[in-house]
């Protein structure tokens, strides 16, 4: 059993370096950069990393999540539901649910327009939005993994 959890809480920890990390160097890093860089520039790039990007992300972050309730489910949280442990758990799950949403519902699609578009002014207006939704995507994550280390500490 301690061989579970331990896979379990390896690969639910490299998903989660991946989805978090990757998302604050697109935010920090790539983003910004656009900014700087003529239309001829940004137009393959973007082109380049959406497609490598959008195949990853997805499922990397569905994994990850997929891979925490696993870790709960043999850790035993589901008969702790009522202690603190148990409370951090489910308040780590019911915050998964949004950042997912915004990152498949509003990042993913533009950034998809991003990488599609067709002047340099688009791909700042666009940048902006992306900033916005990267904002809240990287607060809730922030949030998140305060709740998981937080539940390591024994909380």
């Amino acid at each position: 059993m301690v061989w579970i959890l331990s896979v379990l809480l390896y690969v639910h920890i490299l998903g989660a370096i991946f989805w978090f990390g990757s998302g604050l160097t697109l935010q920090i890093v790539f983003i910004p950069a656009l900014g700087t860089m003529p239309y001829e520039a940004q137009h393959p790039w973007l082109q380049a990393l959406s497609g490598n990007y959008s195949r990853l992300i997805g499922p990397v972050g569905g994994l990850t999540i997929l891979f925490g309730i696993l870790r709960g489910a043999f850790a035993g949280v589901f008969g702790l539901l009522n202690t603190p442990y148990g409370i951090t758990f489910i308040v780590s799950f019911v915050l998964a649910i949004p950042v997912i949403i915004i990152g498949a519902r509003f990042t993913g699609p533009t950034a998809q327009k991003l990488a599609a578009a067709g002047s340099r002014d688009e791909v700042l207006a666009l940048a902006k939005q992306i900033t916005r939704y990267g904002r809240i995507e990287s607060a809730g994550m922030a949030v998140m993994l305060a709740l998981m280390v937080a539940m390591h500490a024994g909380y």
